[in-house]
């Protein structure tokens, strides 16, 4: 019994020196700033085009890749390419209706981080100005092919392990072009959705 108590201390002990050493505190300190990440993201949420009236929930989603860039510990650059599900769901006393749009959009953010690189949570806000390419515009003849706007978003960075994040953004996007020429009305795009994604830190 004596025999194996000295043992456990010693397990004991050389599990507390080894922690002591090499910083159990995920990630280990001194955290490296990444200064490029590369990730992956996704969402989901609710699109409209206005300005309509007789909305009705709408499902609009989005997957793609992202990129920041990040010189200053709290202000980065980034650029994102993603696919989107976009258009308007109305009832009116003929019934519901559905339009579909779907874009490939590209927005270059300009986001501000609140916290020091070192912590592992970090809210950040952003702006993009924002591209949109219309994929099925030989199903949608009226519509315009390209659409440009700009989003907004407020959200957070959390550090799962060293250098790998999740991002998570409330994102609204407002278009400013208007989506069918010659009808007497100016049409535009809109959405607000819930993005998550990866980011892996270089």
């Amino acid at each position: 019994m004596k025999k194996l108590s000295v043992l456990l201390a010693l397990v004991a002990g050389s599990f507390l020196s080894f922690s002591q050493n090499n910083n159990s505190i995920i990630p280990p300190a001194p955290i490296e700033e990444s200064k490029f990440s590369f990730g992956f993201t996704g969402g989901f949420g609710h699109s409209f085009i206005a300005p309509y009236e007789n909305y009705k929930f709408m499902p609009s989603w989005n997957a793609g890749i992202s990129t920041v860039y990040s010189p200053f510990v709290h202000f980065g650059m980034g650029m994102d390419v993603f696919y989107s599900e976009e258009g308007m769901k109305y009832g009116d006393a003929e019934g519901e209706h559905d339009i579909s749009l779907n874009y490939i959009r590209v927005p270059f953010k300009a986001i501000y981080f609140f916290r020091p690189y070192e912590k592992d949570f970090r809210p950040k806000i952003s702006i993009a100005p924002t591209v949109g390419f219309l994929v099925n515009g030989n199903d949608k003849p009226q519509y315009n092919t390209f659409d440009f706007g700009a989003s907004a978003a407020v959200g957070f960075n959390y550090r799962l392990v060293r250098a790998i994040w999740l991002n998570v953004d409330a994102v609204y996007y407002q278009g400013f072009i208007d989506n069918i020429d010659g009808n007497g009305v100016t049409d535009l795009n809109g959405n607000v959705r819930l993005n998550m994604g990866l980011s892996f830190g270089f």
